[in-house]
């Protein structure tokens, strides 16, 4: 039997279980609230001295965050493949920028359907954009749909049954989704984020199957362009606490006040969506995971509205795990997570088995205070890089409690000590040649654990270029 038909039948297994009331209903509820580009530093629990978080910091409190938690492919769509897979991105069902979710790969929604749950995706999908597929309301209006603005293929959405999402509009104040199975677009009114949690809202309190509820929220912001609601530009740029590594610029400065000002606008919409949850007796009994695809630099290495690299600005994330009754008050805990982490640390929570496909490790051990041992390293990559210059390339790194090494296509490398320069404002790589071939040999190692298709040729045996062009880009 075909793949495709094994899921529909698993599918189709659980729902008859569920009418016959058979299936674990005690099972938790579990919201995912994803969001694009908020880098792991800025949350005030994690000690960003501008920022003021209480929705975060509240979670973070109630239940467990990570005090190191990154990217591992830091760009949004293998990303957004990384989390729903559980696979790195160049082994795993989303390959690249300009790839999308593959029709038959498993994912989060396909595996938690099997064991009962009902699925829904709200907000930014980005894993599933074909060209062709734009309605004839779009097509007619183009001014008024903008970015990519293609309606997602069914086969292409991981499984997920319910569905108000888009793909990369990014038009914060002019943004649209596209509902189940409608053709044309329905408007989202006012600011995007605000209108996106609003309809999670009214759907959470019109839920009504007796099935446990896998749901995604999956907010744009803080990812460009930078724009948000007036009543949030509270920050004067000139007094925000930078840090070393940040190019003090006006514009940067300008930038990195109206990021911090969505960080807030995201903030207060995570308390608006918790504080819902409270209000709904038959969400008691959920487990909420908050995180982002990836960080931003934001003038940090003179680099704006960018990510895309193996700096700490660009891989760190947010992860942050709550659920009343079961994960104890940890505030920020130890360890190396990862986003290819997420998904069997969300089934190792909820007590389900892990599938023999998934990469990545479950810390729920950690999450829930239990003793636990954690990976020793994260790999970190880059993969499918939309050339839209010279500066981003393909790359394979990897992260230890203290060091950090990446490789590029170029040949070239970059060797930080995490410990003595937190903000990887001096390459070593020519100065510690015995911590640099140890690292190097440590990544050649998880690569080919991750069935690496061809960065080992490149590390082993690749010829570097002539060309120095590159260099201002590594530093």
């Amino acid at each position: 039997m075909h793949i495709v038909e094994n899921l529909r039948a698993s599918y189709g297994a659980a729902r008859r279980q569920t009418r016959r009331g058979s299936v674990s209903t005690q099972k938790p509820h579990v919201i995912y609230i994803l969001s694009d580009e908020h880098r792991g530093q800025a949350m005030s629990h994690m000690a960003e001295p501008n920022l003021h978080t209480p929705a975060m910091d509240r979670l973070a409190m109630e239940g467990a965050s990570f005090k190191r938690a990154y990217a591992n492919c830091p760009i949004c769509t293998p990303a957004r493949g990384t989390i729903f897979s559980g696979r790195h991105a160049h082994a795993g069902p989303v390959a690249g920028f300009f790839d999308n979710y593959k029709a038959s790969a498993p994912s989060t929604s396909t595996i938690l359907r099997e064991t009962g749950y009902h699925t829904a995706y709200f907000g930014k999908w980005h894993c599933g954009v074909v060209r062709n597929q734009k309605p004839p309301l779009v097509r007619a209006h183009p001014d008024e749909y903008k970015g990519d603005n293609m309606r997602t293929p069914e086969r292409h959405r991981a499984g997920f049954q319910d569905w108000r999402a888009m793909e990369c509009i990014n038009q914060h104040f002019a943004s649209f989704y596209y509902k189940d199975r409608d053709i044309n677009p329905t408007k989202i009114p006012g600011y995007e984020a605000d209108g996106l949690t609003d309809l999670v809202i009214d759907y959470l309190k019109g839920y009504e199957r007796e099935m446990p509820l896998f749901l995604v929220l999956s907010i744009n912001p803080p990812h460009f362009p930078l724009e948000v609601p007036a009543r949030w530009l509270r920050f004067n740029p000139e007094e925000l606490r930078v840090a070393p590594n940040f190019t003090d610029k006006p514009e940067m400065r300008a930038s990195l006040a109206k990021y911090y000002a969505m960080i807030e606008n995201l903030d207060w919409n995570v308390g608006r969506l918790m504080e819902a949850m409270r209000q709904l007796p038959r969400f008691a009994n959920t487990l909420t995971v908050y995180f982002s695809d990836h960080g931003e630099f934001m003038g940090s290495h003179g680099l704006h509205c960018a990510k895309e690299r193996p700096h700490e600005e660009s891989v760190r994330i947010p992860a942050i795990f709550h659920w009343p009754g079961h994960i104890p008050e940890r505030g920020r805990i130890p360890g190396l997570f990862s986003l290819v982490d997420l998904l069997a640390t969300t089934l190792g929570l909820i007590g389900i088995d892990i599938p023999p496909h998934n990469q990545g490790t479950d810390f729920s051990p950690a999450v829930r205070g239990e003793p636990f041992e954690s990976p020793e390293a994260v790999l970190l990559e880059m993969v499918g890089n939309p050339h839209w210059d010279l500066g981003l390339l393909d790359w394979r790194g990897v992260v230890t409690e203290g060091w950090k090494y990446a490789f590029y296509e170029t040949g070239d490398e970059l060797l930080f000590d995490l410990g003595n320069d937190p903000y990887e404002m001096d390459n070593l790589v020519r100065d510690k040649l015995h911590q640099r071939n140890s690292m190097k040999e440590l990544l050649l190692k998880m690569l080919a654990q991750t069935r690496e298709p061809y960065f080992d040729v490149l590390i082993n045996h690749g010829v570097p270029s002539d060309e120095s062009d590159i260099d201002v880009f590594l530093v």
